[in-house]
């Protein structure tokens, strides 16, 4: 009864029902404009990050690979000029690869590239090495 009088001292409500509480348009497009704030100041901070990591890639790199790397990079749909083996298939244009180039990209002894694509190919257990030595 207290609270059809309006005599309370708090609601006490669950996050799902907190969503339903009217707010102005003004109010949520504020609140979603901070959100957005915070993560293309993220985003920036983490591409700065990278972008020092593949400067110092590029000074090691032979200039003769890294123009190779480029070429493929703005040649390719999304960017991609590294792709992993997945499902026994090139990982930027899904085409099957043969057991004998598996076993050639599997060895790391040269640079393979995709007969179709033309994407640089590597062994998904890099990835995985990576990131182990990362941790």
């Amino acid at each position: 009864s207290r609270i059809a009088t309006g005599d309370y001292d708090a609601i006490i409500i669950g996050h799902s029902q907190f969503e339903k509480i009217p707010m102005s348009v003004e109010r949520q497009q504020q609140i979603l404009q901070q959100e957005l704030e915070e993560i293309i100041a993220d985003t920036a901070k983490e591409e700065e990050q990278l972008m020092a990591k593949v400067k110092d890639l590029e000074d090691v790199m032979e200039p003769r690979l890294l123009n190779a790397y480029e070429h493929i990079r703005q040649n390719a749909r999304n960017g991609l000029a590294v792709v992993m083996v997945q499902r026994d298939a090139c990982g930027g244009c899904f085409s099957k690869i043969p057991p004998q180039r598996q076993l050639d990209i599997r060895s790391r002894k040269k640079i393979i590239v995709c007969e179709y694509c033309g994407r640089i190919l590597v062994d998904p257990e890099i990835n995985q090495a990576g990131t182990a030595e990362e941790a």
